[in-house]
C-alpha cells in the first residue's frame, strides 16, 4: 500500500483518520504513549503544508468515556504549538467554511465520530462509500490518510468508506505498525513470547498462530494462572474470581494447547499473593494471588536475555493495583535486551511511561489492543484489506 512517502500533501486537503481514543478519569482525557505516537503523523501532515482535518473517536455510547473532543484539542495544539480548529458539527456551513478556510499547514479536529450512529456499522468499504456524511466529506478533500491502526480491526464508516472515494495511503502509525507485526508474525524464527493481561481469550489465537516457530511461551496474568489452575494447583480465592469472572472460557482450548506443546509453553513457579512468594499449591483458601512470582520473575528474565526476538502482550499481574513487581521485572529485561522486542496492546504499551522507560528502549511498541490481537493471530484486518485494495 501507499505510504506518506509516495505523495506530496503540501497544500491539499487532508482528511486523515486517526486514534487519539484516550483514558478518561474524573471526565477528562489523559495523555497516553498512544497519543504521542499518533501525534507524530499530525505533526508532519502539519509540517509538510497539509490542510488536515482529524477524523477521530472517544469511547462508545454509553460508557463514561464517551465524551465531546473538545478537549483532546487543546492537546493538539499543545503538541502542535499551534491553534487547532475544533468542528463540532458533521454537516453544514461550519464543516464546509473550516475545512475549505484551513491554511497550509493548519489542522482542524473533528467532533466525536461515534455521535454518529451510522459510523459504528460494520459494512464493506463501498457500501460505506455511499453513507452521506462520508461522500459529503470526500468532496471537500484531496486524499485520505488511514492512521488508525488500532482501529483496524472494525469495519466502520470513517476507517472504510474513504477509499472507494478518494486517493488513500497509510499515515506513519499504520505503516510502522504493520511492518513489524508482520515481521514478528512472518520473519523472525523463533520468537520468545511472554503473555499475560486479564484475558486468555486474548492470547488464545497468538498462542495457535505462533506455537509452531516460537522456541518458548511464557505465560503470566491471569492465562498464567489458569494454566496453573488446569495443572491441579489450587489458587486460593483467585480460582473463584477467574470462574465468576467469566475468564476460564477459553480453559479447554488452553487444556489442549498445554497438553499438546507442554514443552514450549511454561507456567509460573510461583506466585505472589500480595504477602509473599509462594509455590502454587501452597496457597491458602482465603489467599489472593496478584502477580507471578520473585522466581518466575527472574527465571524469565534469564529467558529474555538469551533472547533474539521477544514480543510481550498482557502485564504479568495487577499492576494497576499495586502489585507491579513482576511486571517492572519483566519490561525491565525487556527493554535491556539487545535483541528485536516488540510490546503490544493497550495496556502493554502503558506500562512504557510507568516504569520510566521511553519508546526508544523497545524495537516496536504496539498501541493497538484488538488489532494487535487479532493481526498476530492471523486475522485479516477489515480497514487494512481496504488500504491494500485501493491505495
Amino acid at each position: 500500500m501507499n505510504t506518506l512517502d509516495d505523495v506530496d500533501v503540501k497544500g491539499r486537503k487532508v482528511i486523515l483518520r486517526t486514534d487519539i481514543n484516550l483514558p478518561v478519569e474524573d471526565g477528562h482525557p489523559n495523555k497516553t504513549v498512544r497519543f504521542d505516537r499518533y501525534m507524530e503523523t499530525i505533526q508532519e501532515l502539519s509540517d509538510r503544508g497539509a490542510k488536515t482535518l482529524v477524523v477521530a473517536h472517544q469511547g462508545r455510547p454509553e460508557r463514561d468515556d464517551f465524551i465531546s473532543l473538545e478537549e483532546h484539542v487543546e492537546m493538539v495544539s499543545e503538541e502542535l504549538g499551534q491553534d487547532t480548529v475544533f468542528i463540532n458539527s458533521f454537516f453544514g456551513s461550519e464543516l464546509d467554511e473550516e475545512f475549505e478556510n484551513l491554511e497550509k499547514g493548519e489542522v482542524a479536529l473533528l467532533e466525536n465520530i461515534r455521535l454518529l450512529s451510522e459510523e459504528l456499522e460494520s459494512a464493506s468499504s463501498e457500501q460505506h462509500s455511499k453513507d452521506l456524511f462520508i461522500e459529503n466529506l470526500a468532496e471537500k478533500a484531496d486524499l485520505y490518510v488511514n492512521d488508525a491502526f488500532s482501529v483496524a480491526h472494525r469495519a466502520h464508516a470513517s476507517v472504510m468508506g474513504f477509499e472507494p472515494l478518494l486517493e488513500s495511503i497509510a499515515g506513519r502509525v499504520m505503516q510502522q505498525e504493520l511492518e513489524n507485526c508482520r515481521k514478528i508474525r512472518e520473519e523472525l524464527e523463533e520468537p520468545l513470547l511472554v503473555l499475560g493481561g486479564e484475558k486468555p481469550s486474548d492470547i488464545i489465537g497468538v498462542i495457535e498462530e505462533l506455537v509452531e516457530k516460537t522456541d518458548k511461551i511464557l505465560l503470566g496474568g491471569i492465562p498464567g494462572e489458569l494454566s496453573l489452575i488446569i495443572k491441579g494447583n489450587n489458587l486460593g480465592e483467585k480460582r473463584e474470581w477467574i470462574e465468576k469472572n467469566g475468564l476460564d472460557e477459553e480453559k479447554e482450548t488452553l487444556e489442549r494447547l498445554l497438553d499438546n506443546h507442554g514443552d514450549k509453553i511454561i507456567v509460573p513457579v510461583d506466585v505472589e499473593t500480595g504477602q509473599s512468594s509462594k509455590k502454587p499449591g501452597k496457597i491458602g483458601g482465603e489467599e489472593m494471588v496478584w502477580d507471578i512470582g520473585r522466581e518466575t520473575a527472574s527465571n524469565y528474565a534469564e529467558e529474555i536475555k538469551n533472547a533474539e526476538t521477544v514480543l510481550m502482550k498482557g502485564p504479568m499481574g495487577a499492576f494497576d493495583q499495586g502489585h507491579g513487581n513482576g511486571t517492572r521485572k519483566i519490561v525491565e529485561a525487556i527493554a535491556e535486551s539487545e535483541g528485536f522486542t516488540v510490546l503490544g496492546g493497550g495496556h502493554t504499551s502503558s506500562l512504557v511511561q510507568r516504569f520510566g522507560h521511553s519508546l526508544d528502549d523497545f524495537s516496536h511498541v504496539s498501541i493497538a489492543g484488538g488489532a494487535f490481537v487479532r493481526f498476530m493471530s492471523g486475522e485479516e484486518l477489515p480497514a487494512v484489506k481496504s488500504l491494500e485494495k485501493y491505495s
